[in-house]
């Protein structure tokens, strides 16, 4: 029976260096990338019987994109991600769900040959997941979102959670809309009763801005984290179009919230 063959990738000489050999000498034929680039390529040439990857390779959740590759491309392809970070529970919700398991460096050699060969034994087809466009992530995730918007706020100013979750849902809902339909009234229009809305509370100009930002970084974590289900063939114009809308949008919110404030 001929060796299995495995793609391992990882932005780190030390552990190219070390990790790839021993493999090797376990009866692993092992093939390198250093870079995403480099790994799609191997993907597009080559075939494989197991994919290992550290999750962050140059970029955080770069990984996500190869496992990605290889899922459209090869399947039946074992998938497996290093991670050093076991503490973010979204995130390793995420892979679980999305490849056929995970370890955390570093890892003892003797679980990962272990993890290996069961879940080469177990091997199962797998069905390419649905394609989603950004807005039907952002539409399936709101919720969340929206948690981990008030979260990265409620880290500075702990008070504002309540106030917060008032009006950032419906925002959001209309935001969504827009970026679905391309029809921008109604969103922007909820813009200026977001920034109606805040003058009211007593929030400031400077707490609009950090808002949206929070918003956008809360959307931006949620598609990374959908990455294996997102269309990517459109993944840049749709992130371009929610960027350039969140900034139409705050825009109308800022000019409610003065004109509100010159009104006063």
């Amino acid at each position: 029976m001929p060796p299995l063959r495995m793609l391992f990738v990882d932005d780190e000489p030390s552990i190219r260096l070390t990790l790839p050999q021993i493999l090797r000498m376990k009866g692993y034929d092992v093939e390198v990338a250093s870079t995403v680039t480099e790994a799609l390529t191997a993907i597009q040439s080559r075939s494989f019987d197991v994919l290992l990857s550290d999750l962050n390779i140059g970029n955080a959740g770069d990984g996500f994109t190869v496992v990605s590759a290889m899922r459209r491309t090869q399947p039946d392809c074992i998938t497996l991600i290093l991670t050093g970070y076991p503490g973010f529970e979204t995130a390793l919700q995420a892979i679980r769900s999305q490849v056929d398991d995970y370890l955390v460096k570093p890892t003892q050699i003797e679980r990962l040959i272990e993890t290996i060969e069961r879940k080469v034994r177990q091997r199962a087809h797998h069905e390419p997941l649905p394609l989603k466009r950004v807005a039907e992530i952002i539409d399936d995730n709101r919720d969340e979102i929206i948690s981990r918007a008030v979260s990265f706020i409620c880290k500075e100013k702990a008070s504002r959670g309540t106030s917060l979750r008032q009006g950032l849902p419906d925002l959001l809902s209309a935001m969504t809309e827009a970026l679905s339909s391309g029809v921008t009234d109604t969103s922007l229009s909820q813009g200026a009763e977001h920034g109606k809305l805040r003058r009211r509370q007593g929030c400031s100009i400077n707490d609009l801005f950090e808002e949206f930002r929070a918003l956008e970084r809360a959307v931006y974590e949620m598609v990374q984290e959908n990455l294996l289900t997102a269309d990517v063939s459109n993944l840049v114009p749709d992130l371009r179009a929610f960027n350039d809308h969140v900034q139409d949008v705050l825009r109308y919110a800022v000019n409610a919230h003065l004109g509100e404030n010159v009104a006063a």
